[in-house]
C-alpha cells in the first residue's frame, strides 16, 4: 500500500505548521504580529521595530526553545521506534525495549535522591541509560549473537532490573520531597529541556543520528525481510542490526536524559505513518521524521494550554496514545501481513 501524495504532503508540512502555530499559543496572550516581530527581532534586529522586552523574552527564551525541544524529542523517539520496529520485524517494539528509558530513570532517581544538587541530572541519566543499553547489547551478543529474539529478551531483562533499582532508589530516598521530585521527573516534561543549551546539545546528537537512519532506511528494509533473505542480498544482519540499534540508543538516551520518560510516541507514531504511506521502511522512516516532531509539539501545546497548570507531557501522551493505538492496531493488521 502506498500513500497518496496528499497524505505525504500533509505529513511533511505537519511539522513546520505545528512549530509555527505553537509560537502563538500560551497562557500569556500575545498578538500574532508581535510574535512575528519578536522572531524577526531575534534574527535580524535592524529589520523591524522591536516589541516590548517581556514579549521578546517569552517568544525567544520560552516558547521557541520549548517548541523546538518538543520537535526534536518527538522526532528522535519516533524515528527510533520506526527503525527498531522495521529491523526487529515487530510492530510492538519501541525505544523502551532497549532498556534506555528505565536506565535513564534510574540515573535520574539516583541523582535526585543521593547526589549533591551540583551534579547535573541529565549527565547521570544519560550515563545510566547508555550503561543499560550496553548491558542489553552484551547479553544479546553473548547469548544469541545479536539475534532478534535475544535483543528483545535482553531488553526485557534489563528493563526489569533497572525498574527494580529505580523502585529501591525511591524507597531509600532520604525525604518525601526527593521522592516527589523523582516522581515528577518520571512523568516527563519538555520544560526540563527547554533551555537553548539543552536544545543545542540534543540536536547535536539527534540530527546526525536521524540523518544516518533516513539515509540508510533502504538497509532497514533489507533487515525487515529476515536473516536468510538479508544474507542473500549481501547484508550482515547481526552486525547491521546491532549498529542501527546503537544509533537508536544514542538518540533516545540523549532526549530522555533531558525530558524524562515520554512514552508511546515511538510506538504510536510509526503505526499512524504506516496507515498513510504503507509498510515500506524507506517511506515510513522518512515521514515519521516529520510526524513524530509534530505529534509531540501538539501534545506539548495541550500540556501548556489545556489547564491553568502545565501538565506532565508523559502522562498526556499515554492518555492520548493508549486508546488511539488500540484503534490503529485494529486497522493496521493488513499493513504487517
Amino acid at each position: 500500500m502506498r500513500g497518496s501524495l496528499l497524505i505525504k504532503a500533509l505529513i511533511t508540512f505537519s511539522l513546520p505548521t505545528a512549530v509555527i502555530t505553537s509560537l502563538f499559543l500560551g497562557r500569556y496572550p500575545i498578538p500574532p504580529t508581535q510574535v512575528l516581530e519578536a522572531l524577526v527581532a531575534g534574527l535580524a534586529p535592524s529589520l523591524t521595530h522591536s516589541p516590548p522586552d517581556p514579549i521578546v523574552r517569552i517568544v525567544l527564551y520560552y516558547r521557541l526553545p520549548r517548541v523546538l525541544a518538543a520537535a526534536i524529542i518527538g522526532t528522535s523517539l519516533s524515528v527510533s521506534g520506526a527503525s527498531l520496529q522495521s529491523m526487529l520485524r515487530n510492530p510492538l517494539v519501541s525505544p523502551y525495549i532497549l532498556g534506555i528509558m528505565s536506565g535513564a530513570a534510574f540515573g535520574a532517581a539516583l541523582t535526585i535522591a543521593f547526589l549533591p544538587p551540583t551534579v547535573p541530572i541529565e549527565l547521570v541519566a544519560m550515563a545510566s541509560a547508555l550503561a543499560a543499553f550496553a548491558l542489553v547489547l552484551m547479553i544479546s551478543w553473548g547469548w544469541g549473537r545479536g539475534s532478534v529474539v535475544s535483543l528483545v529478551l535482553s531488553g526485557v531483562i534489563i528493563n526489569a532490573l533497572f525498574s527494580a533499582a529505580l523502585s529501591l532508589a525511591q524507597y531509600l530516598a532520604p525525604n518525601p520531597h526527593k521522592v516527589a521530585a523523582i516522581a515528577f521527573w518520571l512523568m516527563g516534561d519538555v520544560g526540563q529541556a527547554s533551555e537553548w543549551g539543552d536544545v543545542l546539545r540534543m540536536v547535536s546528537v539527534v540530527a546526525p543520528c536521524t540523518a544516518l537512519l533516513v539515509a540508510s532506511r533502504w538497509r532497514l528494509n533489507i533487515l525487515s525481510l529476515g536473516d536468510e533473505e538479508a544474507k542473500a542480498l549481501g547484508a550482515n544482519p547481526v552486525i547491521e542490526r546491532v549498529f542501527y540499534a546503537v544509533i537508536c540508543g544514542l538518540m533516545t538516551a540523549s532526549v530522555v536524559s533531558y525530558a524524562g520518560i515520554i512514552g508511546w510516541v515511538g510506538l504510536l507514531v510509526p503505526h499512524i505513518v504506516r496507515l498513510g504511506v504503507g509498510s515500506d521502511s524507506r517511506e515510513v522512516i522518512l515521514y515519521t521524521t516529520f510526524l513524530g516532531g509534530a505529534y509531540l509539539v501538539a501534545a506539548d501545546d495541550l500540556a501548556r494550554c489545556l489547564t491553568t497548570e502545565v501538565l506532565p507531557i508523559g502522562v498526556l501522551t499515554t492518555l492520548m496514545g493508549a486508546p488511539l493505538l488500540i484503534y490503529l492496531l485494529r486497522r493496521a493488521g493488513r499493513v504487517w501481513r
